[in-house]
């Protein structure tokens, strides 16, 4: 699932880390976890101001570059996706009526395949929205 990038303006943390991160660090992450509004499996949004308190858990940030395990994707001078190098923005567009379009956060090299409207609604690329790579209406 990709994360509605409407909602999610904050910190995108991967949770698929080379690196351990601590057992207190796990169980406050998954605290947060509000499927599918702001974790989707593979990443999850979070508010800000919480970057230290990541980088207690062994959470690498800014210091790390392009390998950095959370980025801002508040919209600054510099992209996100061009920050780090898992994260991407994607247009997401409706393959039928009534859904506008939208922008969605995703792990890249993702096999996602839903994602979350602001009234938690899921939606399923190939049937009711399609986001690139695209694929079309498959059904």
């Amino acid at each position: 699932m990709a994360i509605n990038a409407t909602i999610h303006w904050g910190l995108i943390l991967r949770v698929d880390t080379p690196q351990v991160i601590s057992q207190e660090g796990w169980k406050w992450l998954l605290s947060e976890a509000r499927l599918p509004f702001n974790f989707d499996g593979e990443i999850i949004g979070l508010g800000f101001r919480l970057e230290e308190k990541l980088r207690e858990f062994g959470f690498r940030g800014s210091e790390a570059g392009q390998d950095a395990d959370f980025v801002d994707v508040d919209h600054g001078l510099k992209p996100a996706e061009n920050i780090v190098n898992w994260l991407e923005l994607v247009s997401v567009t409706p393959l039928i009526e009534g859904i506008k379009s939208f922008e969605a956060w995703k792990l890249k090299r993702s096999g996602v395949y839903t994602v979350s409207t602001l009234e938690e609604r899921i939606l399923t690329k190939g049937t009711e929205v399609d986001w690139p790579p695209l694929i079309g209406k498959i059904y």
